[in-house]
């Protein structure tokens, strides 16, 4: 039987605050998704995207190593790691939707953290939405599985990571489509909003689609992942 882990949501760019005043804090106040996302265990990574689901194998980006937020490569190509369909936690699900339930507002930290360039003096602040949230998983057996089967190339290359201490493997991951509004300074032109729009949609791994003059919607977006060492 599968070990229940919380639900994790965030990354570096989201260093927000929840824009509704959270009485389960000492004193009230507002918590972070930094925050949400530490109280239930899961690590943050560097920027959403569609890649490091459940079963790949991954290490870290040399000179960060493996803390948060966490920034990966991959020691296999997904499509040689033959990783079966995640098992969807439905009670993690369920908690994970209502950790975040509403908008969240981006530090201006966070914004610059995007890397936006000079579009990031054109906005005032940034609004994450987020929905059909889901947390994925994979049994400990899958993993090993997929270990088992890999080809002479990426079977070689996980040992000689391994030896170092620096192979890793997804076993849970958190997902959701999120929708990012960015709120402009008065007077800004149609010209401009359309760069934000587009550097927003720069920033952003997976299928992120324009949908309005100043949203972008992200896709199928890992937020935060539990690895497993190799």
């Amino acid at each position: 039987m599968l070990k229940r882990f919380g639900l994790l949501l965030a990354t570096a760019a989201l260093a927000s605050c929840h824009t509704t005043p959270d009485t389960g804090l000492a004193g009230g106040g507002y918590r972070s998704t930094d925050q949400i996302v530490q109280s239930l265990g899961y690590d943050t990574i560097a920027l959403p995207s569609t890649g490091y689901g459940p079963g790949s194998l991954v290490t870290s980006v040399k000179g960060y190593g493996f803390t948060e937020p966490l920034r990966l490569a991959y020691l296999c190509r997904p499509e040689y790691a033959n990783a079966p369909p995640a098992i969807i936690d439905t009670g993690a699900t369920s908690e994970a939707s209502r950790s975040f339930n509403g908008s969240f507002n981006l530090s201006v930290a966070a914004i610059k953290a995007l890397g936006l360039g000079a579009q990031a003096s054109n906005i005032e602040s940034i609004t994450l939405k987020f929905s059909d949230v889901k947390v994925e998983q994979l049994p400990y057996a899958d993993l090993k599985t997929i270990q088992n089967g890999l080809g002479p190339v990426c079977a070689e290359t996980l040992k000689e990571f391994k030896a170092k201490g620096l192979a890793r493997q997804t076993q849970q991951a958190l997902r959701a489509d999120v929708t990012y509004t960015a709120h402009l300074k008065r007077g800004v032109s149609a010209e401009v909003k359309n760069l934000v729009i587009q550097a927003l949609q720069a920033s952003f791994g997976g299928s992120v689609d324009k949908t309005s003059d100043t949203s972008v919607t992200g896709t199928g977006l890992y937020y935060g992942l539990l690895l497993t060492k190799v």
